[in-house]
């Protein structure tokens, strides 16, 4: 099916989905290929663009590069409830990566609906 369609974002998407997540080799390297070509063909797919931040974190652990992938996907969906909660558990676990609270730098970093109330209401 990707061959076929090789332009498709959601065929891209699924490919990488299914070599991070699902392949019993987890293909990370693929997986990174594939996200990447969805991320170019649609670049304003949060979900993508999350899944993918989530992948360089895990396969590079490139926190800054991470960190932008899930800011850009927090902007293009900034109503998608799974693209928040991945966020938030990188957050999480790069502040436990350095073993210390987050400076009042960090914490300007999380998008303005976690601190004014917009996902509290939903």
């Amino acid at each position: 099916m990707v061959e076929e369609n090789p332009g498709n974002p959601l065929f891209l998407g699924n490919y990488a989905q299914f070599l991070y997540q699902v392949s019993s080799k987890r293909d990370l390297q693929g997986a990174e290929e594939y996200y990447s070509r969805a991320i170019l063909v649609d670049p304003k797919d949060g979900e993508t663009l999350s899944q993918y931040a989530k992948l360089v974190w895990e396969l590079h652990r490139d926190e800054e590069r991470a960190s932008s992938y899930f800011e850009r996907a927090v902007q293009v969906s900034p109503q998608d409830s799974h693209v928040h909660a991945a966020y938030a558990s990188f957050l999480w676990e790069t502040e436990e990566d350095g073993d210390e609270c987050a400076a009042p730098s960090e914490i300007d970093k999380i998008p303005t609906q976690f601190h004014q109330g917009t996902l509290a209401s939903a």
